[in-house]
């Protein structure tokens, strides 16, 4: 199938616009510019400006009731909790945030029964995100088990790439209508009551409605691989094609074209291999002194999401994940600080070579690497591990053994 989009103001083919990112004198393109895909203002929007109507899901879909909010069933009578106590400081930003909302069309004065409160979220460019408190909502909702993509199978997938493109949605969310007759349950309340008129952060079926949108735009796009610029323009071209068709924006922010390093999904990729995103590592070096068990688990969890770039984490962590004394959780502590803030580098696999499982195992933990062999001789590919429970403690060395494997 052909596809074209639209290329300052005219009607051109995926080549044509494979051709405009590349310098025509010399033939070159320079990887990472905003210009190898062009300065392109009718798929690339401003995040200032309000969502409109032709934003909305309008094609690429198979079921009607996929291009919104709507997979949401409700199985009890209707909630409402009064809004948090709040200081002047927080008044402000909140009814700041929602004129905004109000002007852009994605909330409207509300009415009913329903009703939860706001909570202010800090995004990592320093903004703040008003969010409503959806958790007695999403306790009385019927799940939508779409499935995600797993994090660890899409950064896999990109071994043997030398450029990276990443494109995001304008308010990706709130590209997405809600129904009419769903509004009233999405409402809260700050100083007044209102509605979502487009798909909200926090609902429990958010995440597996967006997804399914985004396969369904994106059929038979979606898991294939490029191995040459120019086709991987071309599929780039294809994509802005689709999305345009079925009415969502880009924000040209937060895209990035041809880049040979770049952040994603919480890691930082390049040609190389994969490692800790640096403002997570310094969140880990500068996270203070356990004093606690509630700070103890904090660590835990923060230093965990990266748990796969350190050897043996699950037998270096069980001091603090079996609350031991505070000697020893201060040397894990500080241990696993140390690795991840030297950013450990770890290799994508290659399905074409043969790979070696390294493991070992103690009455404490098990824990196992999966490498591979490239020039310059075996390199890892990712560490597992775990803590044995008191039953696995009592096992002999070689059925410790067989279960690292395992």
């Amino acid at each position: 199938m052909a596809y074209r989009t639209r290329l300052e103001g005219r009607t051109v083919t995926p080549v044509e616009v494979a051709v405009s990112a590349v310098d025509g004198e010399r033939g070159n393109f320079v990887p990472g510019s905003r210009g190898d895909v062009g300065d392109h203002s009718d798929y690339l929007g401003d995040t200032t400006t309000p969502l409109e109507n032709e934003h909305e899901v309008k094609k690429g879909l198979d079921e009607e009731d996929a291009r919104d909010a709507s997979n949401l069933y409700w199985k009890c009578n209707a909630d409402f909790a009064a809004a948090k106590t709040t200081s002047p400081l927080e008044d402000e930003v909140i009814e700041e945030n929602v004129t905004k909302m109000l002007n852009a069309g994605v909330i409207e004065e509300g009415n009913g029964a329903w009703g939860f409160p706001v909570v202010l979220v800090k995004k990592k460019d320093g903004e703040i995100r008003v969010c409503v408190d959806y958790p007695a909502l999403n306790r009385v909702t019927v799940r939508d088990v779409y499935p995600l993509p797993r994090i660890d199978e899409t950064i896999e997938a990109l071994g043997g790439a030398q450029l990276f493109t990443a494109l995001a949605l304008k308010a990706g969310y709130w590209q997405i209508l809600v129904k009419e007759e769903n509004k009233d349950k999405t409402a809260f309340t700050t100083r007044g009551l209102y509605s979502l008129v487009r798909m909200p952060f926090g609902l429990t079926n958010a995440p597996s409605t967006f997804q399914r949108l985004m396969n369904n735009v994106l059929r038979r796009l979606t898991n294939f691989h490029a191995w040459w610029y120019w086709r991987h323009i071309v599929e780039v071209a294809c994509v802005f094609e689709r999305l345009t068709s079925a009415g969502l924006t880009l924000n040209s922010k937060k895209c990035a074209f041809a880049t040979r390093k770049m952040e994603h999904l919480g890691h930082e990729i390049s040609c190389d291999g994969v490692r800790p995103l640096s403002r997570l590592s310094a969140a880990v070096e500068d996270f203070p002194r356990l004093n606690d068990t509630v700070e103890a688990k904090r660590f835990i969890h923060l230093a965990g999401y990266h748990q796969t770039f350190v050897e043996g984490f699950g037998t270096i962590m069980a001091p603090m994940t079996k609350l031991l004394r505070k000697e020893a959780q201060e040397s894990a502590f500080e241990q696993v600080k140390r690795i991840l803030t030297t950013k450990p580098l770890l290799v994508y696999p290659d399905f074409r070579l043969p790979f070696r499982l390294v493991t070992d195992a103690s009455t404490i933990g098990l824990g196992a690497c999966l490498m591979q062999q490239y020039e310059g001789g075996w390199k890892s590919i990712s560490y597992a591990s775990k803590v044995t429970s008191v039953t696995e403690a009592k096992y002999g060395i070689t059925e410790l053994e067989s279960l690292a494997v395992v």
